[in-house]
């Protein structure tokens, strides 16, 4: 309401300026357009930024400002100023005015703040079984440290570890089973014939099959689109301990998986688990367009990279990006000053940028952090470490209980498996 009131108030004062552009000034083909400063310097969505420069236009419909490319609102113009509003995730960046083709590019770039606004997408809070719409549905996580993944036309899909089934909620939050029927067992089939042993991770692939992994069950399982369940890969001892995550590099297929006890990352090659990466107590994987995975590391307290060398088909030793080795604590920092305390969920979006949800419990972890992509300055978005609660809310008024999945979808917005409140929440960006 005050966004909008301010944006009449903007268009009523530059109004009287854009009348006089055809007497009090217009713009000068042959001559630059310069964007000489703005204010404020940063602010976040529906921020009034005033710009001063010259050869400006009092024709609003000729003139354009982007910030990383993406179009903000013009308001208005008055000889040397240009009114715009900030439009949704426009990023930081310098500020560029276009006219009739010719730009003018700040010297100093526009600090974009993000919003994080927490909402429930499903679940009733209660730990139980029940399809249906949004706070209609019911999950039992039951201490299963889960996982989530999101298609391309935001349907997330869920590892529902109590219930023994993996659960699919579509865009408008309705909750359906796509297989198990709730037996701890193991059986490959279609749809309720299937059976699981604590469903943990969740990814699809290029063709849209599902992988689960499965924390108990030894097992990587496949579920087809349309829902047939197979073992994908099988065995006991270290390779299928406890299977915390699975990802999937889409360009060769390749498919790994966190097993926590068995100190690494595996994949199946030529029929054979495989260890491809060595390091004690992988929680969970992320996998860039790359192939390198990151992965949350619990005894470590910390946030460790793994490049991947794609003419040999090999990953380094890493190192660790993030967290003060095992320092547990929330502090906010550039990379390895910044502490974690047991991280687990981890995600990447379309920036490059890590997203961190901690798995509360006895550890002060009841947040989402984020890492920005290339310095890895770790940043609480939502939730407070060591508060627990059950709140919907903008950023640190959120509160989660004990949240373990996260995933990015295709507009970086994130979903997150509420683990102790038995909830997938959505956090939206703008």
């Amino acid at each position: 309401m005050k966004f909008s009131y301010i944006l009449v108030v903007a268009a009523l004062v530059f109004g009287t300026g854009c009348k006089k552009s055809a007497g009090g000034f217009s713009h000068n083909a042959s001559e630059p357009i310069t964007v000489s400063a703005f204010s404020p310097a940063s602010g976040p969505f529906g921020t009034e930024l005033l710009i001063k420069g010259s050869n400006f236009t009092g024709d609003t419909s000729k003139v354009k400002v982007t910030i990383n490319g993406v179009p903000l609102t013009v308001v208005g113009v008055d000889g040397d100023e240009i009114m715009v509003a900030v439009t949704a995730k426009t990023g930081s960046g310098p500020v560029v005015v276009s006219i009739d083709g010719k730009t003018g590019t700040s010297a100093s770039s526009y600090a974009y703040v993000y919003s994080y606004s927490v909402s429930t997408l499903a679940g009733s809070g209660t730990a139980g079984f029940n399809d249906g719409i949004g706070t209609g549905a019911s999950f039992n996580f039951n201490g299963v440290r889960g996982q989530l993944c999101v298609d391309t036309a935001l349907n997330v899909y869920v590892a529902d570890g109590g219930n023994q089934r993996v659960r699919k909620i579509a865009a408008d939050g309705t909750v359906s089973t796509i297989a198990g029927n709730g037996t701890n067992g193991y059986a490959d089939g279609a749809g309720a014939a299937a059976e699981f042993n604590n469903p943990c991770g969740t990814v699809l692939d290029a063709n849209g099959n599902l992988y689960v992994s499965e924390r108990n069950g030894h097992h990587i399982r496949m579920i087809t689109p349309d829902g047939v369940v197979s073992t994908y890969a099988s065995g006991s001892g270290n390779g299928t301990n406890e299977l915390t995550s699975v990802v999937v590099n889409k360009k060769t297929g390749a498919v790994y998986w966190s097993d926590f006890y068995g100190n690494g990352v595996y994949a199946l090659k030529g029929g054979v688990i495989t260890q491809v990466i060595n390091h004690s107590l992988p929680c969970t994987l992320a996998i860039d367009a790359a192939g390198n995975i990151y992965a949350t590391q619990y005894d470590d307290e910390q946030v460790w990279k793994y490049t991947y060398d794609a003419v040999n088909d090999v990953f380094d030793n890493g190192v660790a990006i993030a967290g003060t080795s095992h320092v547990a604590g929330m502090v906010d920092g550039v990379g390895l000053a910044a502490t974690f305390a047991r991280p687990w969920g981890i995600a990447l979006d379309g920036g490059g940028n890590l997203y961190v949800s901690g798995q509360g419990g006895g550890d002060n972890s009841n947040c989402v952090r984020r890492l920005s992509a290339g310095d890895w300055t770790v940043t609480t978005i939502a939730g407070v470490g060591d508060n627990t609660g059950n709140l919907d809310g903008l950023g640190t008024d959120a509160r989660f209980n004990q949240p373990t999945g996260i995933a990015i979808d295709k507009n970086n917005d994130m979903y997150i498996l509420d683990m102790g409140n038995n909830l997938v929440r959505k956090i939206t960006v703008k």
